[in-house]
């Protein structure tokens, strides 16, 4: 059985998380996850399993409403959460992660969510006898769905930007003898290049940030110093967002479970609003770089680049 020492899993650990998770939880993780590696032969599917199991023993002392049990579930979900921070790096680092496995590990969260969820809304009506409790179920949920669409599909519209531009650079370095149109073919050429030259995905990753840039300088001086310890600059993200409902409120007990709620739900908007600013500026450098893309070649051959 192949040894790991803990450069080995820290090698493998996002080069992003989010500060709850570099702080809190990779300390521990990453030494599970060498003693697992190393001493046993436990899958990350298992593992993801576990994630479950302290997500349904949370749920379950949630539903109790005491502030000694809401405390206790506290705990399994962070427990849970470790796990769930355990599972993936375990993936990478023996390489025996499966497609079922990213399935599967989506799934169980989305159900401990949701489980969780109802849980400390039930815990909180048993307390109060406010039937208005209920809803908070909704509330929790709903702030998450929000990040949740969210995120997938800006990562999908930058992705698509930077690509096109990518494209479009190498295209217009690339371009003979006044002939400005390339084929679907000639342009697939470029991109399997562009997969071997980070060079230029890191000019258009400039280029798509200089307005933000320019307009908030500090911002790219903080997200440095954040990078550098690995942390993301999205520092309310879903996942402080479920530890601060999770794991903080029911420390602080039913009382203040609501206001928690409420004040991190909001927080989190903060932040994706924040996000959506971000990408419109970004689509603003797009469009103009790819302006100025456009009339170099059509000063260099007299007709317009057709993307």
């Amino acid at each position: 059985m192949t040894t790991y020492s803990l450069a080995d899993v820290r090698a493998v650990c996002k080069s992003r998380d989010a500060w709850w998770t570099v702080l809190l939880v990779d300390p521990m993780a990453c030494r599970l996850v060498r003693f697992l590696a190393s001493r046993t032969s436990v899958t990350p599917n298992q593992v993801t399993a576990v994630a479950f199991m302290f997500g349904v023993c949370a749920a379950a002392c949630f539903s109790i409403g005491e502030w000694r049990f809401m405390a206790l579930g506290a705990v399994f979900f962070h427990l849970g959460f470790v796990a769930d921070c355990i599972d993936g790096k375990l993936a990478r680092l023996k390489r025996n992660g499966t497609v079922f496995g990213l399935w599967l590990d989506f799934a169980l969260d989305q159900v401990r969510l949701v489980m969780c969820s109802f849980a400390l809304a039930y815990g909180l009506y048993l307390q109060t006898g406010r039937p208005e409790a209920a809803f908070l179920a909704g509330v929790i949920i709903a702030f998450d769905l929000v990040r949740y669409l969210n995120g997938p599909h800006m990562a999908k519209v930058r992705k698509a930007m930077k690509e096109r531009l990518v494209v479009a650079l190498n295209v217009a370095g690339d371009t003979r003898g006044g002939r400005v149109r390339p084929s679907a073919k000639e342009k697939a050429e470029v991109r399997d290049r562009i997969r071997e030259n980070p060079s230029t995905r890191e000019e258009a990753q400039r280029g798509l940030q200089t307005g933000f840039q320019a307009r908030f300088p500090w911002y790219l001086r903080m997200r440095q110093r954040l990078l550098a310890r690995r942390i993301r600059t999205h520092l309310v993200s879903g996942i402080e967002y479920q530890m601060a409902v999770f794991v903080v409120g029911p420390i602080l007990g039913p009382a203040a479970l609501p206001y928690v709620v409420g004040v991190f739900g909001t927080l989190l908007m903060v932040f994706e609003s924040a996000l959506v600013y971000k990408l419109w500026m970004s689509t603003r450098d797009f469009n103009r770089a790819m302006r100025r893309i456009e009339s170099r070649e059509e000063s260099r051959a007299g007709a317009p680049l057709v993307r």
